[in-house]
């Protein structure tokens, strides 16, 4: 059968059989090395830009140290500033003493506990009954954000006394949270970072 078929029909199937080939290589090779290849290259580059990062990272990285020993710092000096539980009773006093010494009647003190998200800190809810006209009132405030505590005032309500007066009465709920410290403060390292 082979001695039939011409040179003509030899080089048809030759570049047919070629043709085929270069087909089967074209898709089953090359185009599969070149996907890998293009995969490879995204890869390459993904990691290119987490290299950056890292070695912006590392660059950041003593300042970033700096930084957290700072804030320790500064929570250790917070912490020590705190007054210790034992010593509540000394907040209250400071309290009933700048009442007196701005002309504001101290009706009642009444405590409660409340949670904190700090370890070994532990909020104490004061609530404050006060009768004074409204300058009292006003310089009694102003003395407390001047005390040395760590406190916030939660809520003020105040209702007026008599009416016919020209500088009336002002009876005043005072809300505040005061932080008192439970634990034993951290030691401050030498060399820390200077406030």
């Amino acid at each position: 059968m082979l001695a039939k078929i011409g040179q003509r029909e030899v080089a048809i199937i030759v570049i047919v059989l070629s043709l085929l080939g270069a087909g089967l290589w074209y898709y089953g090779w090359y185009k599969g090395a070149q996907t890998h290849i293009q995969e490879l290259n995204e890869e390459i580059d993904r990691l290119e830009v987490q290299k950056q990062r890292g070695l912006a990272a590392r660059r950041a990285l003593p300042q970033l140290e700096a930084a957290i020993r700072e804030y320790e710092t500064q929570i250790a000096e917070f912490l020590r500033a705190l007054p210790p539980r034992e010593e509540f009773a000394s907040v209250l006093t400071a309290l009933s003493d700048r009442a007196k010494a701005t002309g504001v009647t101290l009706r009642s003190i009444a405590r409660s506990p409340a949670g904190s998200p700090v370890e070994d800190v532990r909020a104490v809810n004061v609530t404050l009954s006060l009768e004074s006209p409204f300058p009292e009132l006003f310089v009694f405030l102003k003395r407390l954000e001047s005390m040395r505590r760590f406190s916030t005032i939660d809520g003020l309500a105040m209702t007026l006394g008599e009416t016919e007066s020209t500088n009336p009465s002002l009876n005043t709920n005072l809300t505040m949270t005061v932080y008192v410290y439970e634990g034993t403060p951290p030691e401050v390292e030498e060399g820390g970072a200077e406030q």
